[in-house]
């Protein structure tokens, strides 16, 4: 058996599969409908769509509940996102690659596999749609383009799902995918006792502009803003637009001085920005921090609810003074 080498892209393409939200979940029925039909398309016993983790796959349409993930080393799908176009293993007992694999040798005791991979809306490879059956069997051309057209529905899917989340003007999750990707890193780092902070932001001048200027020359504000944000981020950090001109920045914090590291990183960036911008106006902002506490914030939506009312309390403060 050969285990499956890495794509040349995996860090990014690892990040792109993150970020659509889409492991660890119950069933997509949109999803799960493509693998019915693939099911009686191919009259095969099993059809899955199988997205490619760092060191696993996740099923979707499972065999059973009980199998919903599997090692990525065993994975005839980690062998077929290496590939530009379908992987098909006639016999796998003699297929090198495969005949000592566990679910040869074992249940579900595959013999066919024909694995289309799929991609996600920036390009990279999130999995395959594949076919498995427990008899040898051959594959036709025109079985080949069935299997291909299949793929590209479920890519269509993808791209709904993305597009359902992400905010149209800057690219960044809007207020559900902040909140479905927020919420996800608000338990893992709670349950972990890792600390971390909500930043929340509001361009404070958005108005203004868009009187004076008009409303391009506001989206090319929350533009620029957007992307100083995201040049401030780190891997772990999730970044959203949350409504009209406020932004939300889930930040982990390795030390004490993280949180205050970032706004300094974003203000030079901001100064950056108004210094070589060619505007009779400068970007300005106000923000809200809050660290994490277990005890009083029972999820990602309390904790932003609370940011927006500190932020907006210490904006009052700061006109005011």
């Amino acid at each position: 058996m050969n285990i499956p080498a890495l794509p040349a892209n995996e860090t990014e393409r690892l990040k792109s599969l993150y970020m659509m939200d889409l492991l660890d979940r119950k069933d997509d029925e949109r999803l799960s409908r493509l693998t019915r039909v693939a099911k009686a398309t191919f009259n095969v016993p099993i059809a899955l769509i199988s997205l490619l983790d760092r060191d696993r796959q996740w099923l979707i349409s499972p065999i059973n509940e009980n199998l919903r993930q599997t090692s990525r080393n065993v994975s005839f799908c980690a062998h077929a996102i290496l590939l530009q176009g379908i992987l098909i293993v006639k016999d796998a007992h003699k297929d090198e690659r495969f005949a000592n694999n566990p679910y040869v040798t074992g249940a579900p005791f595959v013999r066919f596999y024909a694995g289309c991979p799929v991609h996600l809306p920036d390009g990279s490879i999130a999995g395959t749609i594949c076919i498995i059956d427990s008899k040898p069997r051959d594959f036709s051309s025109d079985e080949i383009n069935l299997l291909l057209d299949l793929g590209a529905v479920v890519e269509d899917e993808f791209l709904i799902i993305s597009q359902a989340m992400t905010d149209k003007l800057t690219d960044l999750p809007n207020r559900r995918g902040f909140y479905r990707l927020g919420d996800k890193r608000f338990k893992e780092m709670t349950s972990t006792q890792t600390p971390f902070s909500l930043l929340y932001f509001v361009v404070d001048n958005l108005q203004s502009i868009n009187d004076i200027w008009g409303h391009a020359e506001g989206d090319n504000v929350l533009r620029g803003f957007a992307r100083s944000l995201g040049s401030c981020l780190h891997k772990d950090d999730i970044c959203g637009r949350v409504d009209g001109s406020a932004f939300a920045v889930l930040l982990q914090q390795k030390n004490d001085h993280d949180a205050d590291a970032f706004l300094f990183k974003l203000q030079t960036k901001i100064d950056e920005l108004n210094l070589n911008a060619d505007n009779k106006y400068h970007i300005n902002y106000a923000y809200g921090l809050l660290q994490s506490d277990a005890e009083k914030y029972a999820d990602i939506f309390e904790m932003l609810n609370d940011s927006d009312t500190v932020m907006y309390s210490e904006h009052r403060k700061k006109k005011h003074r």
